[in-house]
């Protein structure tokens, strides 16, 4: 009977330990693969949309958007597939850190870097975009209206100079 039931105990420890090892073996796969999947795509960042089906959302952030925050944003929108990517692919773009607020026009055929980028206030070459205040659009509107805002025909002067000196071919003689 003792030999019975350490027979008994040596099968269930070794079928225990099995067990423990192929749940290990699990996991490993599982984060193997979510790993994967964040890892490739941080780096190859695809839009929602590719080609002319895309559609273009406005977006507003707040000041005091948290990057999850404006993640769960862009995803009510469907910008983007998902959000806690967003956030991984915002940490390792340049314009990290860099949002500011504003009701922005984002398309589902940019990628994430084009969203950050475009939040940050950068152009699609990255350069910075000059925000114009109310105090110069007002400026700008009242030059207009007063008729100071430049001579509208300073540039036809030069296409009638240019067609001073053409012939046409009835003044041609040929």
């Amino acid at each position: 009977m003792n030999l019975a039931k350490k027979l008994g105990i040596g099968m269930i420890d070794t079928i225990v330990r099995l067990v423990f090892v192929v749940i290990v073996v699990l996991l490993i796969i599982k984060l193997s693969k979510t790993a994967y999947y964040y890892g490739y795509n941080i780096f190859n960042q695809t839009p929602v949309a590719t080609g002319e089906e895309g559609r273009t959302v406005s977006v507003t952030i707040e000041e005091g958007d948290t990057v999850e925050e404006i993640g769960e944003k862009l995803d009510a929108a469907g910008l983007i597939v998902d959000k806690k990517l967003f956030k991984w692919q915002e940490k390792t773009s340049e314009y990290s850190g860099q949002e500011k607020p504003g009701t922005y026009s984002l398309s589902t055929t940019m990628t994430p870097d084009d969203m950050i980028r475009t939040m940050a206030g950068y152009d699609e070459k990255g350069n910075p975009i000059e925000e114009v205040s109310d105090e110069e659009v007002e400026d700008i509107i009242s030059n207009i209206e007063d008729g100071e805002g430049g001579d509208e025909d300073a540039g036809n002067d030069e296409v009638e100079d240019e067609d001073a000196g053409r012939e046409t071919e009835g003044e041609s003689g040929e």
